[in-house]
């Protein structure tokens, strides 16, 4: 039974013409809608490619213009840390990357070491 507040009194009563939880809305069931055929060939999705003397360009995500070609210095970069050697990634910049994982380290040491020193103080009253 469903109740509603009467505007005179202010109270709680029987609810008369309440007959579902939802009134004044009644739920619909959702129509079954075919989705549109995707059209891999269409006017508006030209590539470079076809345009192009050089070879297949990858284009830019959302646009008919190729990414600009790499530097030697990016593609380089890349070699090195895509190699497949036993060097974690965040090592293969080089000596200064290890300086800086170490110091990381040990920040996050002197941290901890903070932290229980902080635990310590408020744990054991003073004397």
């Amino acid at each position: 039974m469903y109740h509603q507040l009467n505007k005179v009194s202010g109270r709680l009563i029987a609810a008369t013409n309440l007959q579902s939880p939802l009134f004044p809305v009644v739920p619909i069931a959702l129509q079954r809608v075919e989705p549109p055929a995707i059209q891999y060939t269409t006017s508006h999705m030209s590539t470079v490619t076809e345009s192009c003397s050089t070879g297949p360009r990858r284009l830019v995500p959302g646009t008919n213009e190729p990414f600009s070609p790499l530097s030697p210095k990016i593609r380089e970069r890349q070699e090195r840390f895509q190699k497949e050697d036993e060097i974690p990634v965040f090592l293969k910049g080089g000596p200064f990357d290890g300086i800086i994982y170490r110091l990381t380290l040990l920040l996050c040491a002197a941290g901890l070491v903070g932290i229980g020193h902080t635990i310590y103080i408020h744990a054991v009253p003073k004397k």
